[in-house]
Order: C-alpha cells, then structure tokens, then sequence
C-alpha cells in the first residue's frame, strides 16, 4: 500500500506529465490504446505493454508471418497496447520540456 505522500506524488508527476502524455497519443494515434505513467520502470524511458487479453506480441509476430493467413483475422485478434512513460527518466524529462515550449513540434 502506498503512504499519502507516495499517493500526493504520484498525482503531482501525473499533472506535471499530463501535457506530454496528451501529445504523445495524438502522435501515436491508433496505434496504441493509452499512454500512461509507469511506476514499476527504472532505468527504461518507456515499454509497450500488451493487453491481458488478445495476442501477445510474440504471438503477432508468429501469425504475421504465416504464409497461408487470412487478412481479416488479424484485425480483431491485435492486441491493444499501452505505453508506459517513466517520468523520472532523462529522455522523458527532455520531451517534456519540449512539449511545455512548442506543442505542436511533433
């Protein structure tokens, strides 16, 4: 369980980052479900996640590849992904800052 200053940290990052998670899914698009902040990453600047349900990545790839496959069955069988932002992280840190001077340098 997390204390009450864990808690009022983690909300104070989320309004900090909050610009900069808007713009990277508007960059994104569909290719991701949700852009969010991670807690459990500590030396990566972000990770795609895949879905509890659904494929998982390795299992895209493998279906992909099938010489004999139907087009339509990959579109309902793609996983949705999130991504997950470590806000401490230097590479994350710089695009925040670029995002708070020109949101529309994409």
């Amino acid at each position: 369980p997390k204390t009450e200053e864990e808690k009022a940290a983690e909300e104070e990052q989320k309004a900090a980052n909050e610009d900069l998670i808007s713009c990277v899914k508007d960059v994104l698009g569909d290719k991701v479900e949700k852009v969010v902040l991670s807690d459990r990453l500590v030396n990566s600047p972000c990770c795609l996640v895949t879905g509890e349900f659904g494929w998982s990545a390795n299992m895209e790839r493998i279906m992909k590849a099938q010489a004999l496959r139907d087009n339509s069955m990959g579109s309902y069988m793609v996983s949705k992904k999130t991504l997950e932002l470590n806000p401490t992280h230097s590479i994350i840190a710089e695009l925040r800052k670029k995002v708070q001077i020109d949101r529309n340098d994409k």
